[in-house]
């Protein structure tokens, strides 16, 4: 089954939301120095997840793969990558955002996409597409729980500030 014009733009849509949210952790990357590394990893399987997309795209013709969107819609997601390039944006002016905003902001992002069930609107029938598949699923996942608790570590230290005696 071919994917239509409207599955395709959806496609699109999802490559394009990976590559921003990895561009943003990037921006985070370079604005909190101490949280370096996590921020250069989120952006680097960002840019991984993307790629994987991108040979779905541009996978074997003979392979069967199909895009069921559900209840997805384009304007949707238009909408979302639309959000992520105003938040690059604003970061790019040097608008001040704590990093405390800034985890909250890429779990709000994670989240949403884990809770769409993005990466499970897609099938596939070669082993390659299917493994693809997977491994976003999969991927997705462990982005929740890696900011998840990075963002825990926030919420601890508030806590220890607001209960200290001092």
């Amino acid at each position: 089954m071919k994917i239509t014009s409207d599955q395709k733009e959806l496609v699109e849509l999802f490559l394009k939301q990976e590559i921003l949210i990895g561009t943003l952790y990037k921006f985070f990357a370079n604005r909190y120095p101490e949280y370096r590394d996590f921020w250069t990893e989120m952006a680097l399987e960002e840019h991984q997840h993307a790629s994987w997309i991108k040979r779905l795209t541009e996978r074997d013709p003979t392979d069967k793969f199909i895009f069921s969107q559900g209840e997805l819609r384009s304007n949707d997601l238009a909408s979302s990558v639309k959000s992520i390039e105003g938040l690059i944006s604003e970061f790019k002016k040097n608008k001040e955002f704590t990093i405390t905003q800034a985890v909250s902001l890429a779990l709000h992002l994670e989240k949403a996409l884990w809770e769409k069930k993005v990466f499970q609107c897609f099938e596939g029938d070669s082993d390659e597409v299917r493994k693809i598949l997977d491994s976003l699923n999969v991927e997705q996942g462990i982005h929740v729980r890696k900011i998840e608790k990075f963002a825990l570590s926030f919420i601890q230290k508030k806590t220890l500030k607001e209960n200290d005696p001092s």
